[in-house]
């Protein structure tokens, strides 16, 4: 039975956290529950891995490009209304913010607060943390990231409701505790759980949480707007789609081939993230997502063998993203055999802007 309010649920957190596999999994969960869910992803660009991944899922799929939520902030909610107004009748929304955006409480949260608390009821807001880059976080490192990027990392954080440490199936059980150990000691006050998309663990009781708890953007935190635009700034942002063709290629190995190249291709750069999907019919896909150094990239899915392909690049990387540019397509040129043929059929690099935030509350919204 439908809620007499839409439930809204922010989950944030940064590059590669794992925000998109939580809810493609969260998606089939509560269709099973007989609810319906509204996705709304965001970013610089249109052209995102993260809702073509979705648009595979049960729910209704939104995109806003171009600007973030909070810049943006009349466009977030007239989506908000379309999917108020769908003939499906939507029971759960969950927004996906920019992963490098921070201030989120402040700027998104309490106006909805303010001006839509008739509408929906505002869940907790989670950000959701990489457990291997999160310890070296509260150890005091910068997580392999550039300073002020690790400055937006840490905010995230901090004007966080709940803290959900992700990808737990990649590490040990006494890691786990020591890290949530960890989080309680550094920033207290907030719920601290734990989740695997990869094998379900935890789920189902961060979402049971979020589905009850009435508690939404409890704290608004002092940002550096200056530190905090250096930090989206120093990476060169790219989406693109390219349509690749051969006879009978083995799409699982093309892609595997494709990161080795763009790795060697980018050298010594720093990674923020690096998603990539293959797609062929049949709904067959498969999505190499890379957070850091070449270690970090791991496969899901599998796109099989077949002439035909659809590839959608998103790559965030510490580089001009004119250079950026050039090497992802010069790693696809070494990548692709003489007998393939390419068509880039759209293409956007760009570097953020300085954020300016439509509202700026000082206050937290009762």
């Amino acid at each position: 039975m439908k809620m007499s309010k839409t439930k809204l649920i922010f989950t944030g957190g940064f590059l590669g956290a794992g925000k998109t596999t939580l809810l493609q999994y969260v998606s089939g969960l509560l269709a099973a529950n007989g609810q319906t869910v509204g996705f709304i992803t965001n970013d610089q660009a249109e052209g995102l891995v993260d809702t073509q991944l979705l648009t595979k899922s049960d729910g209704i799929i939104k995109e806003i490009s171009g600007s973030c939520f909070c810049c943006n902030y009349t466009g977030f909610t007239d989506v908000i209304g379309e999917l108020l107004q769908d003939p499906k009748g939507v029971d759960v929304i969950i927004a996906e913010p920019v992963g490098s955006c921070t201030d989120i409480s402040a700027t998104v949260l309490q106006p909805l607060k303010d001006q839509l608390s008739s509408v929906v009821a505002m869940a907790p807001f989670t950000v959701l943390a990489d457990p291997v880059k999160l310890e070296r976080i509260l150890d005091g490192e910068d997580g392999g990231m550039h300073p002020s990027a690790a400055y937006i990392y840490r905010k995230q954080l901090e004007e966080s409701d709940v803290i959900l440490i992700s990808k737990t199936d990649s590490i040990p059980p006494e890691q786990l505790q020591r890290l949530t150990d960890k989080v309680n000691l550094v920033y207290p006050g907030r719920k601290v759980l734990s989740a695997s998309a990869y094998n379900g663990t935890g789920i189902e009781t961060w979402l049971d949480h979020v589905m009850e708890s009435t508690v939404s953007g409890s704290r608004i935190v002092a940002v550096d707007y200056d530190v905090y635009a250096e930090g989206e700034a120093v990476l060169g942002w790219l989406n693109a789609s390219v349509l690749l063709q051969g006879p009978s290629v083995d799409w699982d190995g093309f892609l595997a081939a494709y990161f080795e190249r763009l790795n060697a291709v980018l050298g010594t750069a720093r990674v923020g993230h690096i998603k990539i999907m293959v797609e062929c019919m049949g709904n067959r896909y498969r999505i190499g997502n890379q957070t850091g150094t070449p270690d970090t990239l791991r496969f899901r899915g599998s796109a099989g063998i077949s002439n035909i392909a659809q590839m959608t690049i998103n790559a965030r990387v510490e580089s001009d993203p004119e250079v950026l540019e050039q090497q992802v397509f010069e790693a696809l040129t070494q990548t692709v055999s003489d007998a393939m043929f390419y068509e880039i059929r759209q293409c956007r690099s760009l570097s953020p802007g300085y954020p300016q935030p439509v509202h700026k509350y000082h206050y937290v919204v009762a």
